[in-house]
């Protein structure tokens, strides 16, 4: 039987090490150079073996950081592009609330395993139907990944933006659904009248090298919109 080329040896014995939890969810890999050396292979090997993981989505990698197994196990997760999108833009309008550049905190660096020192894009923003609010949105990007955003491209789809204009190629999402009450912050951002149940959205979405390249949180009014989806 004809051997397996040693960057698919490779690549099986670090998806095992994933999948057996040697390595968790968002731990650095070790640099190609040690991993190359510790299996006595050259770093070209190690590469196209990352690769393979890089395109299963076990893994992904972030630019001048190194390479990090990826969760794609919590929540649901999305793969086509257009389902990462929550709002029809071309039904709902968007009323900006803030859009600036700043350190991240200590949840977004988890989310986005990045550090104090990447700074990132931080987007408010109200979704309306007419005068009624819908929604409101917290949005993350990192600045090394998304640049040059614009204001104008925050008035309706980012993605869009992001594919068309940055020419960067959208993978995938990991989606967690849940519910709770509005809290007297977001009411007055939303002008909630009381107390209100908000269906929430917390969702990280990768592109096809696997970088993360957002994170979000939506606050939906579960009175005002329903999600619907075939599968």
């Amino acid at each position: 039987m004809k051997e397996a080329p040693k960057y698919v040896v490779v690549a099986n014995r670090l998806r095992q090490q994933i999948l057996e939890k040697e390595y968790q969810i968002n731990d650095q890999l070790p640099q190609e150079t040690v991993i190359a050396s510790s299996l006595n292979v050259s770093r070209i090997t190690v590469r196209k073996a990352l690769d393979i993981l890089v395109n299963e989505g076990l893994i992904y990698r972030i630019q001048g950081s190194g390479t990090f197994v990826k969760d794609n196990k919590p929540g649901e997760l999305i793969d086509d592009k257009q389902s990462l999108e929550i709002f029809d833009f071309n039904e709902y309008q968007v009323k900006l609330l803030n859009f600036g550049v700043s350190k991240p905190d200590d949840k977004v660096m988890n989310q986005m395993n990045i550090n104090q020192f990447d700074l990132t894009y931080e987007i408010e923003r109200l979704i309306m139907k007419g005068k009624e609010t819908i929604a409101l949105q917290n949005i993350f990007m990192p600045v090394k990944i998304i640049q040059g955003m614009r204001m104008d491209s925050l008035m309706g789809s980012i993605y869009d933006f992001i594919n068309k204009e940055l020419d960067l190629e959208i993978g995938s999402a990991i989606r967690t659904i849940s519910c709770e009450m509005a809290n007297e912050d977001t009411s007055e951002v939303m002008s909630l009248k009381g107390p209100e149940p908000l269906l929430t959205i917390e969702q990280r979405s990768f592109l096809k090298n696997g970088q993360i390249f957002e994170y979000a949180y939506t606050y939906i009014r579960s009175s005002q919109y329903s999600l619907h989806e075939s599968i």
